[in-house]
């Protein structure tokens, strides 16, 4: 078994191999003048752990085009720490779902034995055996080690996300609190309603995605309108759009940590702080070799 990755996920993909003790290679990639991507492996691999965090369009298209160059392979192991398109989950009417699209794009591909993935924002559609794996464990960890229990209180920041705030505080032997947000035209939220105590509390708020940052701001000005002492912010996905880190350091956050699934390119300000996931991934994947 060895490891092969996408241009984006080189990092994630040596320290995963490091933690394994297997060989880790970069995919080739060329493009034509036109845009158009060329992707070749660098060898014929049997048995292969393909990394890949798709944020862009370009990354589904090189991954695609990857798994397509492995066809020779006799048994890939897909492990994606972020898996992008997964938010467009609802079945509205004349509404595409991306998330349920893009899993049928990589259900074609026959060798693909297993998959990997990290917090996937809604139940993952893929017809090919998938490991859903979460950074709570790793999150509440090191929230231990940081805070007293008394001292804190676990938020989500939404509804949908309530289920990783009930994990984490469960890990904690806490009770979570939830933020229910009403929306404007595409997902923008307007305002957030706070259904707990709060008062005098560090709020710790547990998220999936930290794309825009301003569910993020805006949970974090209810809650300390709500009186409570501080709000640190815990998600595991930073995609971090443009004016998303500008929006967070002006923010009455005290704290954003963010695990390691997606390769930031934009420096971080000191009120971010990166934790790895790899760990837990290397865990995953040696059930399953």
């Amino acid at each position: 078994m060895e490891i092969i990755h996408i241009q984006n996920s080189g990092t994630f993909a040596k320290n995963l191999g490091a933690q394994l003790g297997l060989s880790v290679f970069s995919d080739n990639v060329k493009k034509f003048l036109c845009g158009e991507i060329s992707v070749t492996s660098p060898k014929t691999f049997y048995e292969v752990i393909v990394v890949a965090s798709t944020v862009t369009n370009d990354d589904w298209i090189e991954l695609f085009l990857l798994l397509d160059a492995l066809r020779d392979s006799h048994k890939i192991i897909l492990c994606m720490p972020y898996m992008g398109y997964a938010r467009q989950d609802k079945n509205y009417p004349n509404e595409a779902r991306s998330s349920k699209v893009f899993s049928r794009f990589i259900d074609v591909f026959d060798n693909v034995s297993k998959c990997v993935l990290v917090d996937y924002h809604s139940e993952p559609s893929l017809r090919i055996p998938t490991i859903h794996v979460s950074a709570t464990k790793i999150f509440a960890e090191e929230i231990s080690k940081k805070y007293k229990a008394k001292e804190i209180a676990i938020i989500s920041p939404d509804i949908g996300g309530a289920y990783r705030a009930e994990e984490t505080a469960k890990i904690l032997g806490l009770s979570p609190i939830i933020c229910s947000k009403k929306r404007s035209l595409f997902g923008k939220p307007i305002s957030v309603d706070v259904t707990g105590d709060v008062k005098n509390k560090i709020c710790i708020l547990i998220d999936d995605i930290v794309d825009s940052g301003e569910t993020l701001c805006h949970a974090s000005e209810a809650l300390l309108n709500c009186g409570c002492k501080e709000v640190v912010a815990y998600s595991s996905h930073g995609v971090l759009s443009e004016g998303a880190i500008e929006r967070l350091e002006k923010s009455g956050l005290s704290e954003i940590v963010l695990s390691d699934s997606i390769r930031i390119e934009n420096e971080l300000t000191a009120k971010f702080k990166r934790i790895s996931i790899v760990s837990l991934i290397a865990e995953t994947i040696r059930c399953i070799l």
